[in-house]
């Protein structure tokens, strides 16, 4: 039975607490480097989605092109940090026009 563990077993450099150290910081910092990724990418989207919340406030009010122009691109931005935001981007410049009780 010795003899087939000595056959499977892996033969190191360096003493077992040793790689651990090492590997075990390296790991850690990789994963610290993707959750603060992962944070930036949130919180750019959040402040992306508040500017684009403002601006269509702005827009509903005064109805101004350069303004639809800017709600599209922060809707496009909005979609490339997070793929799963949508907008319908088929608003209308005027107003929606109520009809009148004569039907015209």
């Amino acid at each position: 039975m010795q003899e087939t563990d000595a056959m499977f077993q892996r033969h190191t450099t360096h003493p077992r607490g040793a790689l651990g150290a090492l590997e075990l910081s390296e790991a850690r910092f990789k994963r610290f480097m993707r959750e603060l990724d992962a944070y930036e990418r949130r919180l750019t989207f959040e402040r992306t989605l508040d500017a684009f919340l403002d601006l269509y406030s702005s827009w509903k009010k005064r109805r101004e092109p350069p303004l639809k122009l800017r709600l599209v691109m922060l809707a496009f931005e909005l979609h490339r940090l997070n793929h799963q935001f949508q907008c319908d981007l088929s608003f209308q410049d005027a107003p929606t026009c109520e009809r009148s009780s004569s039907g015209i």
